[in-house]
């Protein structure tokens, strides 16, 4: 008699609704429906999905090869504060100083948003 197996076919628990992550999820796609939650997500690929949640208190929201988006709790004043973050960059804080403002990085010094 063959084998009856099932092959390639993973388990799958009714039971299970969520992974939370301490530290960071590397992957060359990551798709969810949900929420992902961890300190950071690296992602080779597309990161797709209704929500990425940080536990970080600060940082690296999006990060391309290119540039990224930030969320600050340092003060930042336009022309003055200095960042080694990739030029085109946004950054907005939430510290009283910059606050409800959006910047970008010239590569080294945040600057704040002109809208033409």
């Amino acid at each position: 008699m063959p084998n009856t197996k099932a092959i390639g076919v993973a388990y799958a628990d009714p039971e299970f609704e969520s992974v939370t992550v301490i530290g960071a999820i590397t992957a060359n796609s990551v798709a969810s429906a949900d929420t992902i939650t961890a300190t950071s997500v690296t992602a080779t690929g597309a990161v797709t999905g209704n929500t990425v949640v940080s536990t970080a208190s600060s940082g690296v929201v999006a990060l391309n090869a290119n540039a990224g988006i930030y969320i600050l709790s340092t003060a930042i004043t336009s022309g003055v504060t200095t960042t080694s973050v990739p030029s085109g960059s946004l950054g907005i804080t939430t510290n009283a100083t910059g606050l409800g403002k959006l910047f970008y990085s010239n590569g080294s010094n945040w600057l704040f948003m002109a809208i033409t």
